[in-house]
């Protein structure tokens, strides 16, 4: 087994509004982690990857059933397929 490493993926900052009790818990657990020799940045870093990656599956899947082809009846989506002629719609 080699003894090198691969450099981490460089990391770069990402601003989220949430509740101000969920940042009042988040500083306090950054003292609470640091304090036991953990690194919380990591830890919610990880996460975010995680639900990230999530996130996009969930939306491949809902892109595979909202999918033209994937329309069992056939009938045409109004918004793509009808055409707009002086605000009235002519299908």
């Amino acid at each position: 087994m080699g003894i090198l490493k691969r450099k981490d993926e460089r990391t770069e900052t990402v601003t989220v509004r949430v509740p101000a009790s969920v940042k009042a818990e988040l500083d306090q657990l950054r003292e609470e982690t640091g304090a036991a020799g953990f690194d919380l940045n990591a830890t919610l870093s990880d996460a975010v990857s995680r639900v990230t990656r999530q996130i996009r599956d969930e939306l491949k899947q809902i892109a595979i059933v909202t999918s033209p082809r994937s329309r069992a009846n056939g009938l045409a989506n109004s918004h793509t397929e009808s055409v707009m002629t002086n605000g009235k719609s002519q299908e």
